[in-house]
């Protein structure tokens, strides 16, 4: 049975010349597990948005679309702003009432649900005092509860660190294969998703480019970029990073350059903070070294206080002992860009030279607000680009972004490197971590335990650390990322 079918679709903002959706035709069947990718502003969040008549955007439509279902659940990019209660219990029940009067009912089917979602322990918390990955377990519970035909999220391993990713994967193959119910995945990562899913959609300005299994696109070198960096490395196009093992002994690495501190722009000695005075401490004694002209990368779990951590170096939060000194003007970049946005266009934002280098020409006279995810990260940078520093505090800077502005974010940040600038970015994109850092610290249990070279310290972790080095590590000594191959 065909769920969802557009044909000739085409989409128009208001106020814009530019179509959004151009000559969209599409089938998903029910019961399917669909992978769709674009690069930014491609037009997957307005194509996902349409398949729900309820958020469907108002603008220029003409076309056909077709929904063979009444129950279509909805997970947003950013959990946060889709929550309406405070507590986990009352998000679950909120999204029963509405379908169910009966409060013994509503009470058995939240039970059920909290079981399913490994949530039970949780009904009771306070959504605010959750990590990323339980927040996007109860985003998808939520959604889950009404006993939905289809499950569409946007982007919804932006805010996750890897372990929450697989977790929340692990739990979307799940509701596929034991529900039946229609999955429809927006990402720019496929990373733990080409080999579930049914078939991959790519979208290029609007237009659906291809539209096919995940063991055909493989073998498509217009596709590869969409593929996880695994599948890229080798002729037999690997889709995982057990497929990828078996081809490591092949692969040789480059000698390691020997790399100088340099002078100490930013210290932080014994920094200790909490939020509540008899509250635990989320850093403990934690100290932390930046070099001029470094780049440097902080990982770690969600809730690990990798964020507390950049607002405690820049000052933004104060800490109750310990010291920060910083050496030059610092610049901060947060997790939710939207925070730097006091404007009502892009062009009030930013200069046109600016615009034109960060590719954001094109959209002066938008709300910033209504650009992509990927689109809002680039015009924060760019904001932030027009200011004075020495310093620059990047938290999570690759979120909502795809491989081709990752890869202008690296030429970015190893430009400010290169002309003395200090980088000190927190990341759950690990792959990214190892292109672009020089040093690397590891938080974990409110310290850093572990701090130096990328090569050593990502070589030293397991799980925490890229695919490259999962690939490699029975042959080769440090390698990575793609770079350290030959």
């Amino acid at each position: 049975m065909v769920l969802f079918k557009t044909e000739n679709l085409n989409f128009t903002y208001p106020a814009s010349s530019d179509k959004a959706l151009e000559d969209v035709s599409l089938e998903i069947s029910s019961g399917d597990f669909v992978l769709l990718m674009g690069k930014t502003g491609s037009g997957k969040s307005t194509l996902l948005s349409m398949l729900k008549k309820e958020i469907s955007p108002v603008g220029k439509i003409s076309g056909r679309v077709e929904v063979n279902t009444n129950s279509v659940s909805f997970v947003c990019q950013n959990p946060e702003l889709s929550f309406v209660s405070e507590y986990v219990r009352g998000e679950l029940a909120f999204a029963l009432e509405n379908s169910i009067k009966n409060r013994s009912q509503i009470a058995v089917k939240i039970g059920e649900t909290a079981s399913y979602f490994n949530l039970t322990d949780l009904l009771d918390s306070k959504i605010s005092n959750l990590s990323g990955g339980e927040k996007a377990m109860v985003s998808v519970a939520a959604a889950m509860a009404g006993d939905c035909d289809a499950l569409i999220l946007d982007e919804p391993f932006a805010w996750l660190d890897p372990k929450a990713s697989q977790q929340l994967i692990y739990m979307l193959k799940r509701i596929n294969d034991e529900l039946g119910v229609t999955v429809i995945v927006s990402t720019h990562s496929s990373q733990g998703l080409v080999d579930i899913c049914d078939k991959i959609v790519i979208m290029e300005q609007g237009r659906i480019l291809f539209d096919d299994t995940a063991d055909n696109l493989r073998f498509n070198n217009r596709a590869l970029d969409f593929f996880p960096l695994c599948t890229k490395l080798f002729d037999e196009r690997p889709l995982t990073v057990k497929q990828a093992i078996s081809y490591a002994a092949n692969l040789k690495e480059k000698e390691v350059e020997e790399l100088s501190e340099g002078d100490t722009v930013l210290e932080i000695k014994n920094l200790t903070f909490a939020y509540e005075k008899k509250g635990r401490d989320i850093l403990s004694n934690l100290n932390f070294k930046a070099y001029k002209g470094r780049i440097h990368a902080v990982i770690g779990a969600n809730a690990s206080g990798k964020t507390t951590f950049l607002k405690a170096a820049a000052g933004i939060r104060k800490a109750y002992s310990g010291r920060v000194k910083s050496f030059g003007k610092m610049a901060y970049l947060p997790q939710n860009v939207r925070y730097l946005f006091t404007k009502d266009t892009v062009g009030e934002e930013i200069n046109i030279e600016t615009a034109k280098a960060f590719e954001l020409d094109g959209f002066l006279n938008r709300h910033p607000y209504d650009l992509s995810g990927g689109q809002m990260q680039r015009l924060g940078l760019a904001i932030l680009s027009q200011q004075s520093f020495d310093i620059i505090l990047m938290d999570e800077p690759t979120k909502g972004i795809d491989v081709f502005g990752k890869k202008d974010l690296e030429r970015y940040m190893k430009k400010l490197s290169a002309d003395g600038k200090t980088v000190i970015f927190v990341s759950h994109d690990l792959d990214f971590v190892g292109d672009v850092s020089d040093y690397v610290s590891f938080l974990s249990d409110s310290v850093i335990p572990i701090t130096g070279e990328r090569h050593e310290v990502l070589s030293s972790l397991n799980y925490y650390t890229t695919q490259v080095r999962r690939i490699t590590k029975s042959h080769l000594k440090s390698a990575v990322s793609a770079e350290d191959l030959i």
